[in-house]
C-alpha cells in the first residue's frame, strides 16, 4: 500500500492507496510547529480509522511546500514504518520544467501535471484551488509551461472584512443577481461573480495562447463551487494531486528496481 501526503499551507491532504485504488483519504489542518510525536500518533490515527496496519504501507510519497515540517515527519514516521517518506522535489526533475527557474515549482503542481497529463495526453490546463489558486499549463508531452497564480476567494473576501470596519463577513454563496440589494448581497455579488470571472477569464487567455484544444481541469476541495458554475471547466478531480504522487511513486520505485 501507499500512503500519500499532499502538505500545503493550510491543509494536509493524506491518501492511502491499495494498489491504484484510493481507500481512504483525510484532510489535516497544516501546523508548522507540529512536532514528530504528533505527526506519528495523528498517523496511527488515521491508520486504524481505515483498519490498516502500519506494516502493510510499503512507500511512501509526499508532495510538500512546508520545509519546517519534513524533519518532523521523517522523525515521528521513522518507528512507525519500515520504509522512509520519499519526496517529490522539482530538483529531481520528474518532468520536463520548461521555465525560468525550475527549482521554484512547488512539488504539488508538479504532481497535479503528472495526474493530468496521465489522464489527458494533449495540453491541460490545471487550476488548483487551495491557499492561493495556481493555473499550471501542461504541454501534450507532459512538461510543465508555466502558468499563473491568483488570490484565493475566501482568503481575499477575509482581507477585504477585516480591513473595512462595516463589512462583516458573509456566506460566499453565489446570488441569483449582481444587484445586491444589502451590504452581504453586495459582498457575494462582488467577491463570488469576481472570482468566477477571474477564473473564467484566465482560462479565456490561457485559450488565445494556447495552439490545439486545451483540457482544463480543477482539484482542490474550494474548486467545486467554480467547476458547477464555469462551463470551462471540464473536469473536477479533489484527489488530483494525490493520484500525481502515486503516479510518480510508481515511476520512482520501477527506476529503482531498473538501477539494482
Amino acid at each position: 500500500m501507499l500512503l500519500a501526503l499532499d502538505i500545503g499551507n493550510t491543509n494536509i491532504v493524506v491518501g492511502l492507496f491499495d494498489r491504484q485504488e484510493l481507500i481512504g483519504h483525510w484532510r489535516l489542518t497544516t501546523d508548522r510547529n507540529r512536532t514528530a510525536d504528533e505527526l506519528r500518533l495523528t498517523m496511527c490515527g488515521l491508520l486504524r480509522d481505515a483498519g490498516i496496519e502500519a506494516e502493510r504501507v510499503t512507500g511512501i510519497a509526499v508532495a510538500s511546500v512546508v520545509p519546517s515540517l519534513h524533519r518532523p515527519l521523517l522523525q515521528g514516521f521513522e518507528p512507525l514504518f519500515a520504509c522512509p517518506p520519499r519526496f517529490l522535489r522539482a530538483e529531481d526533475e520528474p518532468i520536463p520544467l520548461d521555465v525560468d527557474e525550475p527549482t521554484a515549482v512547488g512539488a504539488d503542481r508538479i504532481a497535479n501535471c503528472i495526474a493530468a497529463h496521465h489522464r489527458y495526453p494533449q495540453s491541460v490546463l490545471v487550476i488548483d484551488f487551495g491557499t492561493a489558486v495556481t493555473f499550471d499549463l501542461v504541454s501534450p508531452d507532459g512538461a510543465f509551461l508555466g502558468g499563473a497564480i491568483a488570490p484565493e476567494m475566501r482568503l481575499a473576501a477575509r482581507a477585504l472584512v477585516d480591513r473595512a470596519a462595516q463589512l462583516h463577513s458573509v456566506a460566499l454563496d453565489v446570488p441569483e443577481s449582481v444587484i445586491g440589494r444589502t451590504t452581504a448581497d453586495n459582498l457575494r455579488a462582488g467577491i463570488a461573480f469576481g472570482f468566477l470571472d477571474l477564473v473564467g477569464g484566465l482560462i479565456s487567455r490561457f485559450r488565445a495562447e494556447v495552439e490545439g484544444p486545451l483540457r482544463v481541469i480543477a482539484t482542490g476541495g474550494k474548486g467545486e463551487l467554480f467547476a458547477r458554475h464555469l462551463d470551462a471547466i471540464e473536469d473536477y478531480d479533489p484527489f488530483l494531486t494525490l493520484e500525481g504522487l502515486r503516479l510518480w511513486w510508481e515511476t520512482a520505485a520501477r527506476d529503482d528496481t531498473a538501477e539494482s
